[in-house]
């Protein structure tokens, strides 16, 4: 029991869709998760959520795979490097995860295209 004491967890939400990129970083997260919990004790639990999107402007505009860790936002269409994710991962360690709810967006920025930017804040 006192093994289990000394984990931390941490909570990795990851949302995906169906290119090669968000495949990539699903992988990655698996292999940065299983190394975590054997070298350094942190349970890190991935969560993958697949996002359907039929309208080809819209797909473009969702900037996906986002990978969000204990609740925040840490990476958004690209795939970090392996260093990247580690370090984002243990920076949360120990940190509760932001419940949804509790984020408001702060501010709106429109591009020339009439696309809008949300800064969200917990």
């Amino acid at each position: 029991m006192s093994e289990l004491e000394n984990i931390s967890k941490v909570i990795v939400e990851i949302q995906l869709d169906f290119s090669e990129e968000s495949d990539e970083a699903l992988r990655l997260l698996f292999q940065v998760a299983e190394e975590l919990l054997d070298k350094d004790g942190i349970w890190v639990e991935i969560i993958p959520i697949h996002i359907w999107l039929d309208d080809p402007l819209e797909a473009e505009s969702m900037d996906l795979p986002r990978i969000f860790i204990n609740g925040k936002l840490r990476f958004i269409g690209k795939v970090p490097s392996k260093k990247e994710l580690k370090s984002a991962i243990m920076e949360r360690v120990g940190v509760t995860p932001v419940n949804k709810e509790e984020t408001s967006i702060n501010a709106t920025r429109l591009y020339d295209g009439g696309v809008g930017d949300a800064v969200l804040v917990s």
